[in-house]
């Protein structure tokens, strides 16, 4: 059976692009010119099984990986969301939203695809008001059943809804987190595993905000996500009273309490009232003197994701061998074992 081109040609630039090449250096590499390459990746001719074969070699993964017909970035991607702290490289950026597709892609071959098992609904804000981030994080959390209290495990809580958490290293520090929810997907989101325990939670709030919420880019959706992540893990009404009177001693109390940074509880108590205006530039000079921009005393715990690890074990369990399933998630099983059982 004929492979389609187009496709294999999308797919082999989706791999490059998450490795960190350029057509040039890839090119180079397998034995190609770059521009042969280039007509290749653009669907305008084919290869030879066995310049296809140098290429996957490369590029790490099994022939298959290449000539599936599996929608690529252009598709999965296209609603992608990154929380990021200043300007990102545009080829850092396109690494790792290719490498979100592709991690997509693998775990979907050991979870159920489908988003119908999805517990969360997508609502977006509406122009009156009247569903603002506020209202809208506060009916996730009642469809989540987290009550109106400090959330102890944020991660075990988004992957009970059917999202899929991943945390690793994604290879530069300007950015905490990736994700999208294609129609008939999953959620997927990608943290990066060199933030702090607090950073993290706030930015898998501020994604799941993205996801419920922006189907497609606004003007405000980064301060959309926001005020969403604000309220899912520190709700207004609950946790009102608890910030008056605020001083640097009772901010630390107070951070492993919620699972958020100093800085954010500051911000929350001038959102809701509880401090002037005043209060809140006096507390955050005290933050900086204090050296806590940086650098925040106590160490909240860490989340681990388990959905995908309970998966694997359990196929484990069940008789298959991790060359199985590293061949139906189109993998080597050498970076099957480095990602999925970190051997």
């Amino acid at each position: 059976m004929k492979r389609n081109a187009e496709a294999t040609g999308q797919m082999v630039q989706l791999v490059r692009v998450a490795r960190g090449l350029t057509q040039t250096e890839l090119a180079k590499r397998a034995g190609l010119s770059q521009g042969v390459l280039s007509k290749f990746e653009a669907g305008a001719v084919d290869l030879e099984d066995d310049r296809l074969a140098a290429l996957a070699a490369q590029l790490d993964v099994p022939v298959a990986r290449l000539t599936t017909s599996e929608p690529t970035g252009g598709v999965l991607s296209a609603c992608a969301f990154h929380r990021k702290r200043n300007s990102l490289p545009v080829s850092d950026a396109n690494r790792i939203r290719a490498n979100l597709d592709l991690r997509r892609m693998q775990v979907e071959t050991l979870l159920p695809i489908s988003e119908v098992g999805v517990t969360i609904e997508r609502t977006s804000p509406s122009e009156d008001d009247w569903d603002n981030p506020e209202t809208i994080a506060l009916e996730v959390r009642e469809a989540m059943c987290l009550g109106d209290g400090p959330i102890p495990d944020l991660v075990s809580a988004v992957e009970k809804t059917g999202a899929v958490v991943i945390v690793a290293d994604l290879g530069a520090a300007r950015i905490d987190a990736i994700g999208s929810w294609p129609t008939g997907h999953r959620p997927v989101f990608m943290l990066n595993a060199k933030t702090s325990a607090d950073r993290r939670r706030f930015t898998l709030a501020h994604e799941l905000g993205h996801a419920v919420m922006h189907q497609l880019p606004t003007d405000d959706q980064e301060s959309e996500a926001d005020r969403f992540a604000s309220e899912l893990l520190m709700p207004s009404n609950t946790i009102r009273d608890e910030l008056t009177q605020l001083d640097l001693p009772k901010l630390v109390m107070l951070k492993p309490r919620w699972g958020v940074s100093m800085a954010a509880l500051i911000r929350k108590a001038r959102d809701v009232g509880s401090i002037s205006d005043y209060d809140y530039k006096q507390l955050n000079i005290a933050l900086s003197t204090a050296g806590y921009r940086t650098n925040e005393p106590v160490q909240l715990h860490e989340e681990f994701p388990q959905l995908v690890d309970h998966a694997i074990r359990q196929r484990l369990d069940d008789g298959e061998h991790f060359t199985e399933l590293a061949a139906k998630a189109l993998m080597t099983p050498g970076e099957f074992n480095a990602i999925y059982l970190r051997e």
